[in-house]
């Protein structure tokens, strides 16, 4: 957690944002290997749950921003301590950060940040990190030193993951660089000392290998977040999105008790906001993002439905036919082939034809139902038409 800088014992934010997951590679150039695999892994178990690691989480590791913009640092850590370590489990948790980015960012043109991590729903942006540092670092925790076309271990990252030679740590801040290829320097002890790594057997007693010493670091913590905030129970619905109806009472208490508000367009069409803090539980938070998940898969589903061309509308007034041209609903029979509906007209009364409105229902059935757009949706407005045994409505 961040702390205060005149008070290191005072928490200055209630959670932790993903900037910090650079800090165990920190910890790693540091020598401070123990506490780097001790807090890697922590940051791991949140990345497994949610495939990507939150903008920021709670001390409890509840999410705080579930957005996820393919952020460097985790994968930064992961490079050092394989480096320090050459343990393999550090090869998996790349492997596994591939396999999110491959199945949950890949687009078209390149790799979506995630907007929330919760829906997996992308945004419209790929920052310049993402190649110049997070495929950096993917490129150099898999590659093989023959497949290198410079001695990486000569330099040292900058936190935007440039490189700078060590050699500059033997010259003064008044020295010309880049230096000729012959040029000689006394051996400096201190600078040798620093690229030294620490003796494992002094870190691991007790241990054969740096991979089992590793391990037993890892154990105690690898159901750390899952205890403090397991994921692993079922959710019982208490509405999905292809149930919900904008008219009904018991519909509308449901989705404002998951945190999400309902604004009606002067067109007729809803809009939806879910609030996560506005949510009556968690739980019902959690549904309300997996509602407005089903709401987005729906509409994505309306927007690549082949459109239906015109079909005419004809009647008579005074003996002479008119016609008209229309636009087919998404929904219902399809009016091809010679299909037709035929039947005399009512007006809808209320206009709008929501349920609870009508007040002719009886003098529907059979009939064609004219109704004004509003209120309410179109599928609303046909369901309740076929309850009064309309056959159609325009």
């Amino acid at each position: 957690m961040d702390v205060h800088m005149h008070r290191p014992t005072t928490n200055s934010k209630h959670f932790v944002d993903a900037l910090g997951a650079f800090w165990p590679g920190l910890q790693v150039l540091m020598g401070d290997l123990k506490p780097a695999i001790e807090q890697h892994e922590v940051l791991y178990q949140i990345m497994k749950r949610h495939n990507f690691l939150p903008e920021a989480v709670t001390a409890d590791f509840q999410v705080h921003w579930g957005q996820h913009l393919l952020r460097p640092e985790f994968v930064e850590s992961t490079y050092f301590l394989y480096k320090a370590t050459q343990d393999p489990y550090y090869l998996e948790v790349g492997k596994k950060v591939l396999k999110s980015l491959q199945k949950h960012a890949r687009v078209t043109c390149g790799y979506a940040a995630v907007k929330d991590v919760r829906t997996l729903q992308h945004e419209d942006r790929m920052d310049s990190f993402v190649i110049t540092e997070t495929f950096k670092y993917l490129y150099l925790l898999f590659a093989k030193e023959e497949d290198m076309f410079l001695d990486i271990s000569q330099f040292v990252f900058t936190t935007e993951a440039h490189l700078l030679p060590l050699t500059l740590a033997r010259l003064s801040n008044s020295t010309a660089v880049p230096v000729s290829d012959d040029f000689f320097y006394d051996e400096d002890e201190d600078v040798e000392y620093e690229m030294a790594c620490p003796s494992t057997r002094y870190m691991f007693p007790g241990h054969d290998t740096l991979y089992a010493g590793a391990a037993s670091l890892r154990k105690p913590l690898e159901s750390l977040v899952e205890d403090s905030c397991p994921t692993k129970r079922i959710l019982k619905r208490k509405l999905t999105a292809p149930e919900f109806q904008s008219t009904s009472e018991e519909h509308l208490k449901l989705v404002r008790d998951m945190g999400i508000t309902i604004i009606t367009l002067p067109d007729g069409r809803v809009q939806l906001l879910h609030t996560f803090a506005n949510a009556k539980t968690p739980e019902d938070g959690e549904e309300g993002l997996m509602f407005m998940q089903e709401m987005i898969d729906l509409s994505r589903q309306q927007s690549t439905n082949t459109e239906s061309p015109p079909k005419l509308v004809s009647f008579k007034i005074d003996g002479q036919r008119h016609q008209l041209q229309a636009g087919p609903a998404q929904f219902g029979k399809d009016l091809k082939n010679g299909l037709t509906a035929t039947g005399k007209v009512v007006m809808a009364n209320h206009v709008r034809g929501c349920g609870g409105s009508l007040q002719n229902g009886e003098s529907m059935w059979g009939k064609i139902v004219i109704v004004e757009r509003g209120d309410c949706m179109f599928v609303e407005k046909a369901r309740v038409l076929q309850s009064l045994g309309a056959i159609g409505g325009i």
